[in-house]
């Protein structure tokens, strides 16, 4: 009825692809009004054409570039006497004039391009017959575009989705907005799905950029780091996967020098199967991770291993014994004894063979829910009962599992504590230390007061010893308790992850064991996800259950989802062959708008309806004798299939048909472009998951479209109806005929969720015979709109998850962009003056308002190593933000005393070496500061600190200070954020909002940062001073390259006068003058040896009570 209704409105006021199409074919009228023109002129004046553009985009920008870079200037000087407000104000200016930047060049890009199309358009033309290799095969340039396809390059340049069907051009669209954005200078990324298409796209479009002056590379073609890959983000157009624009992210933000930097920016992207990136792969966030000091855990799995197996191992039998248990009871007609026997099953093992063939019955679904229902009611109370007999209890709903007291018998061994897999209760037991401590207290002191042969000095000094021994007795107490508590709770971890491993994890299912590693199948790609590993130890449980080697444990150092990465770029476009079905998604989190583009010659595949059959083997049996049919034809077939395990189940089936054949799935990956290529010859069978060979057309020859063309033949209907349209649109590419159907069963997936009762139940009445099939346009409908249902509950999934790491993408944006501030000197004193301000504000706020002055001055010496002399009248005279205002004046002109006691003598020495006689001048100095806490060494570009007279000294310090202090506090925070992750869905059932408490907890821990940050960085810029040279060892060392804050091998794909310098010289002859480091040997790097460390969050072992962090800990 709804379908009619909009059917009505749509014959009245047209489609929104009718609208949409109707806003753009103007923009296509104007761009072939130039054809004539353009066609007359010779090859160089065409390529003028190009220059001409970027003048006119150069020209437009002047004003604005002049006004950006005067006030950078303002921002970046320490000298002006500017106010806080007054920095900020000029910040806020700064961005107000970028964003007019972007506007300014988005207009002067719109006006220019229907004539920019057109020249582009003319160079196509101009290259047809022309050939050279892409991929290692010589290919002719055919291509001259549609109008369709300049309708989809004018979407893709607005920054919205093109929706083009398979086979029309995507690759030849995309280069149409890659060229125009690419004359803005700030380069064009390219996104494809694996790095074959990436390279391919790159060799294949690179001639036609190449002609117009403008540079073409590929990521993929280089190591992570290097040089080349450096230099193919400069280029205008930049093509590569979206794990590897990721990563290089990632990794930008852990580099400690500007020249490590490998990105640019992100002002233009266009992604390639925009739904398979920006949805399906989206949900799991890259990871930049490394090994974790002195782990343990990784054992820990392999030692409990043989125990789990046994628990799992006796489940099994118990739940099969349960099942013969139901078809007892259902025997006497005791239904009650059967449900309860049947809901055990289902919470015991619900992946059983025979508990799933059982559910497929409507009788015993509805059995099932009427008893689950029973035991749910009043909170669960009466669960219990059905969880009493079993050794463990599975949540499918919750994805979690709970050992029952039967279970942690089984597990413990007979000479173990019986307690061994049970977690203490902390409140309990912590109330039960302090009731005996107090009581010890009490009665010490009794009998130190009571002895009347102490006298009272001596008694004083008894009374101090004793709560001196009473507050150690108590923190070893408490530090065991704590102990005792994170053994047993990574113990009973780690048998929950090997449970779930076993239990709900299926190999070629979930995962594939391939070169003996574990490797995570994407179950909407199919593809393998290199690199992927499940988070929370569930992947090293699986290494184990599989005997493979268990990888170490791994601490996050950088993480972010697809979602956050390409949101941030200035403009975002994608295309696919199928998008409208996730339309709502795009536009709620990308703000991308889905249009429609019509195919350039109407689609002449035959999509039928589905077969429905009663069970898997029915349908298999009869997609063999489908596939036979189309073989002896010569009618070349695709069949689809959900899971690596059915592709291989299908394998085995044609083999023993005797139908020869190709699988195409993940562990297949290395064979794509051969399979894919091979399967549209003549009588060809191909196996495939649904989206298996993505984004490479499957051509046929005349003699193939003479037999009806590709076939599709979907073994299973996918969750997600993009998916299942994907499969059908690998058929009838450009115009060619071919066909499509879905053969399903009432034991698939998606059917068991939705209506597999009702049509069981049809079946039944109507006496269908085994092999009978229904097939029906309401049943296809039915399970189209089953998939709607699901399509909802997974965006509300993705949503979810979403709102979770915004939590940290917004943090991660204000670390991120102090970091880039630090590494490239930009922003970097309006950053270190804030600092400054909200530090002696947090001060002055701690102290003025009970008048403890000389608490104010203790903590301006200790931490700015600055003296403010207390002046009482004054100090209560000027209020408290007057206090802040002076006190930071007072801190700035000491700051500046310092940067020219410094920068000056710097300046004298260096200027003496540069206009002395002496061959090889050095292009870099080395400078080891130190604070009286921590040594860093700084490196400083002689060229720039000759043109700064010197101040080049401090303005190095200072970033590497910012980065130093940036780079250990936010690794630190992400492993802490980590852990009230874990656990934060448990306050679900204390009726709080998990996501409300995690935005809280997350909110305290990160003000709590900034202001470490804050204070450890300032203090460090304050109190550091150059070493003195008085070390020969120090004198003679060579100059080393600067180190990374972090192994990116070890990573996974987280006063009056100059003080004496040490001064290393590097980029040429050593000096051998006083503070200069002449020539020697590098040393060689020692091990790290890591001991044991009280965490910041570790009650303090003074036994106060306190975070460590927040009492002894607070100033180490």
């Amino acid at each position: 009825m709804i379908d009619k209704i909009f059917g009505v409105f749509s014959k009245v006021f047209g489609t929104k692809s009718d609208r949409d199409l109707k806003k753009i074919q103007p923009y296509v009228d104007q761009i072939k009004s130039f054809e004539s023109e353009l066609q007359q002129i010779s090859d160089d004046e065409l390529k003028g054409r190009t220059e001409k553009f970027k003048k006119m985009i150069s020209e437009s920008t002047v004003e604005l570039d002049k006004q950006i870079r005067d006030l950078k200037a303002q921002i970046n000087d320490m000298d002006s006497n500017l106010t806080i407000d007054e920095r900020r104000e000029l910040s806020e200016e700064l961005d107000k004039i970028d964003q007019e930047w972007l506007d300014t060049v988005e207009d002067v890009l719109d006006e220019i391009m229907p004539e920019a199309f057109a020249v582009l358009k003319e160079t196509c033309r101009r290259f047809l017959g022309k050939s050279w290799v892409v991929a290692g095969n010589e290919i002719v340039w055919e291509m001259v575009p549609y109008d369709v396809q300049l309708i989809g390059a004018v979407t893709l340049h607005q920054g919205k989705i093109a929706e083009m069907k398979t086979g029309e051009g995507k690759t030849l669209v995309a280069i149409f907005p890659a060229y125009l954005n690419a004359l803005v200078g700030r380069g064009v990324h390219v996104i494809t799905v694996n790095n074959y298409l990436a390279k391919r796209d790159a060799e294949w479009n690179a001639p036609i950029f190449q002609f117009h002056g403008l540079k073409v590379d590929c990521i993929d073609l280089y190591e992570p780091n290097s040089e080349k890959r450096r230099e193919a983000y400069r280029a205008d157009i930049t093509y590569g996967t979206n794990n590897e624009f990721g990563f290089d992210y990632l990794r930008d933000n852990m580099v400690v020098s500007e020249d490590q930097l490998v990105q640019r920016g992100h002002h233009y992207s266009i992604v390639d199967e925009v739904d398979s990136v920006l949805i399906d792969e989206a949900r799991t966030p890259l990871i930049i991770s490394g090994p974790v000091p002195q782990d343990n855990q990784s054992q820990k799995y392999t030692e409990l291993k043989p125990r789990v197996y046994n628990l799992v191992e006796m489940q099994k039998k118990l739940v099969a014994k349960y099942l013969m248990q139901v078809d007892e009871a259902l025997k006497n007609n005791d239904e009650e004894t059967a449900g309860l026997y049947l809901l055990r099953a289902k919470r015991g093992f619900p992946k059983n063979k025979k508990f799933e063939k059982l559910m497929q019955e409507p009788d015993m679904q509805k059995l099932l829910q009427k008893t689950e229902y029973f035991y749910l009611q009043d909170n669960a109370r009466n669960m219990p009962i059905v969880d009493e007999d079993m050794y463990y209890a599975v949540d499918l709903k919750l994805n979690t599992l709970e050992m029952t007291d039967k279970g942690r018998d089984l597990i413990t061994g007979n000479n173990e504590d019986p307690e061994f897999f049970v977690i203490p209760d902390m409140g309990v037991e912590t109330s039960i230390i302090e009731e005996e401590i107090a009581r010890k207290d009490r009665e010490e002191l009794e009998a130190i007061e009571n002895n009347e042969k102490f006298s009272a000095d001596y008694k004083e000094q008894q009374k101090a010893k004793h709560a001196e021994d009473i507050r150690r007795e108590k923190s070893e107490r408490m530090q065991a308790l704590y102990r005792k508590f994170s053994e047993k709770s990574e113990r009973i971890h780690s048998v929950n992850q090997l449970l779930k491993a076993y239990t709900l994890f299926e190999r070629d299912d979930e995962y594939i064991v391939q070169d003996g590693k574990v490797q995570i199948v994407d179950e909407h790609t199919g593809r393998v996800m290199s690199g992927r590993r499940y988070s929370d130890g569930l992947h090293q449980a699986i290494e184990a259950k599989e005997n493979v080697k268990v990888e170490g444990s791994t601490q996050t150092y950088a993480t972010i989802t697809l979602q956050n990465y390409f949101r941030m770029y200035h403009k975002l476009a994608g295309m696919t062959g199928t998008a409208v079905t996730e339309e709502s998604e795009f536009f709620e989190i990308y703000k991308l708008e889905v249009i429609e583009i019509p195919t350039n010659r109407p689609i002449a595949r035959d999509d039928m309806e589905d077969l429905v059959f009663r069970t898997k083997r029915e349908k298999f049996n009869a997609s063999i004798n489908k596939i036979k049919e189309y073989h002896e034809k010569g009618q070349p077939v695709l069949v689809g299939t959900t899971s690596v395990e059915v592709s291989e189940t299908v394998s085995r089936m044609l083999q023993r048909a005797g139908i020869p054949h190709n699988v195409l799935n993940a562990k297949q990956h290395q064979r794509e472009s051969e399979i894919v290529a091979h399967a549209g010859k003549r009588g060809a069978v191909t196996i495939a998951t649904n989206m298996a060979g993505r984004g490479t057309d499957i051509k046929i020859s005349q003699e193939v479209k003479d037999l009806g063309g590709l076939a599709i033949l979907g073994t299973e209907r996918h969750d997600s109806r993009r998916i299942d349209l994907q499969l059908r649109g690998r058929s009838g590419r450009q115009g060619d005929p071919g066909e499509s159907q879905f053969y399903v069963s009432l034991e698939d997936e998606l059917m068991k969720l939705f209506g597999s009762d009702r049509i069981t139940s049809i079946m039944d009445k109507m006496n269908f015979a085994e092999g009978e099939v229904i097939q029906h346009p309401w049943v296809t409908k039915s399970l189209e709109r089953a998939q709607s249902k699901v399509e909802q509950n997974n965006f509300s999934i993705r949503k979810r998850q979403l709102e979770y790491d915004d939590v940290l993408n917004n943090q991660r944006k204000v670390v991120y962009a102090r970091r880039r501030h630090a590494l490239l000197g930009d922003r970097l004193s309006g950053d270190i003056y804030n600092m400054l301000y909200e530090l002696i504000e947090s001060i002055v706020e701690d102290h003025y308002r009970d008048a403890e002055y000389e608490a104010i001055q203790e903590k301006m010496l200790r931490m700015l190593a600055t003296d403010a002399q207390i002046d009482r009248e004054k100090w209560s005279g000027l209020g408290q933000d007057g206090l802040v205002e002076m006190l930071v004046n007072h801190c700035l002109e000491v700051y500046k005393n310092k940067t020219r006691i410094l920068s000056e003598p710097f300046y004298r020495i260096l200027k003496q070496i540069q206009e002395g006689d002496v061959p090889n001048k050095p292009t870099s100095v080395q400078v080891i500061f130190n604070d009286g806490v921590k040594r860093m060494r700084v490196v400083v570009d002689v060229e720039t600190a000759l043109q700064n007279e010197g101040k080049e000294l401090v303005h190095a310090m200072e970033r590497a200070a910012v980065l130093s202090v940036i780079d250990d506090k936010w690794m630190e925070h992400l492993r802490e954020l980590d852990s009230v992750k874990e656990g934060i869905g448990l306050r679900a059932f204390g009726q709080k909002d998990p996501l409300l408490e995690y935005k809280r907890e997350a909110f305290n821990m990160f003000t709590e940062l900034v202001a470490e940050i804050n204070q450890e960085v300032i203090s460090m810029i304050w109190k550091a001073m150059p070493e003195g040279a008085n070390d020969q060892q120090q004198l003679t060392r060579e100059k080393a390259p600067v180190k990374r804050k972090i192994d990116m091998s070890k990573l996974r794909t987280q006063h009056d006068e100059m003080p004496n310098m040490a001064m290393q010289f590097g980029g040429g002859q050593q000096q051998g003058q006083q503070g200069v480091a002449a020539g020697g040997q590098q040393k060689k790097p020692e091990p790290v040896v890591v001991g044991e460390k009280i965490g910041r969050n570790d009650p303090c072992p003074c036994g106060s009570g306190k975070k460590y962090k927040q009492c002894h800990g607070q100033n180490a």
